[in-house]
């Protein structure tokens, strides 16, 4: 029995012995592959290269300001263009924030203008401002933009808003739970209604730098004053643009001094008059007394 046993045994472990060395190759294949992605990704990643930092592209509010030599009877007309040049741009592109002029007499002396332009088009419309100030006499004589990078304020504010979010659904939670005492409860919903108001008051100021962004703002000055400096035919167009109000300025000085002097005149030159005849009668009146004396004959003494 013992002799049968063994030559089965033998033959199975020659057969378990083939059977495993068949399989190494595969499983070296497999290790060989396993071993040969990582590397080729490796590759890949260095043929493509880092992959592309996303960056927030700043956010911008600008503001224009911009200054405009007009001749005195030119101003109403260059800002009702203005006006019209904003006007023809749409509602939703350009407002009119504040609009305001100086007047004496019949001609305007000087104005302002604030509108708010959508920002994609603020470029070409300063240069359409000056273009229909050109074209009516005036000229640009101060320009400026000023910039403010307001992606700090909005990012947070944002943030502010999702912390004040979660807080306001938290205790509303608990709100609707019920869970606690009744001044537990009541201190819940005040600080709901306070958390309520900074969340409103966040996205209302998160609107206005939107709004900031989204447009820029133009603030537009008129002025007919002479410069302070500057070349010398500026100065000399510049005086007779203005000669006409000049003459007009003073003749109303002249006639305002006319005015307060001819009543005190009505009193005071008659006052005059009579103080002189009175003199001159009291004087002849001391001659008369003087001669009249000079002509009586001494009396003689006894």
């Amino acid at each position: 029995m013992n002799l049968k046993v063994w030559p089965c045994l033998t033959a199975m472990c020659l057969i378990v012995g083939g059977c495993s060395d068949r399989g190494q190759p595969a499983q070296e294949e497999l290790a060989t592959m396993d071993a040969a992605e990582p590397v080729a990704a490796k590759a890949g990643d260095d043929a493509n290269g880092p992959a592309p930092v996303e960056a927030a592209l700043p956010r911008i509010a600008y503001m224009y300001r911009m200054r405009f030599r007009i001749p005195t009877s030119a101003i109403a007309r260059v800002q009702d263009t203005h006006l019209a040049l904003c006007d023809r741009l749409g509602a939703q592109r350009c407002q009119i924030v504040e609009m305001q002029r100086t007047s004496a007499e019949e001609s305007y002396l000087g104005g302002s203008l604030k509108l708010r332009v959508a920002a994609d088009v603020a470029r070409r419309f300063q240069s359409d401002l000056t273009r229909l100030s050109d074209e009516a006499g005036g000229r640009a004589i101060d320009s400026a933009i000023e910039a403010e990078d307001v992606s700090k304020a909005m990012s947070d504010t944002q943030a502010r808003i999702a912390q004040r979010t979660l807080l306001v659904e938290r205790l509303t939670g608990v709100l609707r739970s019920r869970t606690g005492t009744v001044a537990e409860l009541v201190e819940a919903e005040r600080s709901v209604a306070q958390a309520q108001e900074e969340l409103d008051q966040a996205r209302g100021w998160l609107a206005e730098l939107r709004t900031r962004v989204a447009t820029s703002t133009f603030e537009i000055q008129y002025s007919t004053a002479a410069p302070a400096s500057g070349p010398l035919g500026n100065k000399m167009a510049d005086t007779l643009a203005q000669s006409g109000s000049l003459f007009t300025a003073s003749l109303q000085a002249l006639l305002l001094l006319v005015v307060a002097i001819v009543p005190w005149l009505l009193v005071i030159i008659p006052g005059i008059f009579l103080f002189r005849r009175l003199r001159r009668r009291g004087v002849i009146g001391m001659k008369a007394d003087r001669e009249e004396m000079s002509e009586t004959p001494p009396v003689p003494k006894d």
